[in-house]
């Protein structure tokens, strides 16, 4: 199968050492850490702050994590109401506006009036074969905004320049992170976006994110 120079060959899941080590553990809390450096560095919260609709009444978050996004939007628009979805158990420093609900997401209601869904460097967590169900769960909402690693040379080698100055569990997990990332027009084909009704517009970001804006049908652009 031909393929641009710059795309790696196929989505590779390996499991990420963060996400079996217990939140206490001293690597875990340093890897962390350095994940928030990263994340700045990719300026991804910032462009899914920035494309909030201006016309909304929710937000929810999947793979939600130490809650951040969801604290800063609190702190934006304290009257919108706020939803996160998460494995872990609720951070103790989130505002307490903000609804928590922890546990697999296939298992959890997802919206019943619309909304907005982000999800920041989640999705690929999911196989190729999960991937048409997320979506399925997704279609009640009116607008997704989703930032995933974008499964290419460059964001590769800028994890290789990076690997001296981060923990080995980060070293270790950016990898394996970029490789069940995403090349454009895979992501919103594997939710089956089109199928339920969304229009979708993929950006590249060169720090190393894909990044996909998907509006119902009728329904007002950000």
């Amino acid at each position: 199968m031909h393929m641009a120079d710059s795309e790696i060959s196929m989505r590779k899941l390996t499991p990420e050492l963060l996400d079996h080590l217990p939140h206490a553990d001293p690597g875990a809390q340093r890897s962390r850490r350095d994940l928030r450096r990263i994340n700045f560095f990719m300026g991804n919260e910032r462009w899914l702050i920035s494309q909030l609709p201006h016309a909304m009444q929710s937000v929810s978050e999947i793979g939600a994590g130490d809650g951040h996004l969801l604290s800063r939007i609190a702190k934006q628009h304290p009257s919108l109401a706020l939803k996160a979805y998460d494995l872990a158990p609720r951070p103790a420093s989130l505002p307490s506006s903000i609804e928590w609900i922890q546990g697999d997401v296939f298992s959890q209601l997802g919206s019943k009036d619309g909304g907005v869904l982000i999800a920041n460097l989640f999705l690929h967590h999911f196989t190729d074969q999960q991937l048409p169900e997320l979506g399925r769960w997704m279609e009640p909402f009116d607008c997704l905004l989703i930032c995933e690693p974008w499964r290419a040379l460059l964001p590769q080698l800028m994890a290789k320049i990076a690997s001296p100055l981060i923990h080995p569990i980060t070293r270790h997990d950016m990898r394996v992170s970029i490789e069940a990332g995403f090349v454009p027009g895979e992501m919103a084909k594997l939710l089956r976006l089109a199928e339920l009704g969304f229009e979708v517009k993929e950006t590249l970001d060169w720090r190393g994110a894909l990044r996909l804006v998907a509006v119902k049908r009728g329904k007002s652009s950000p």
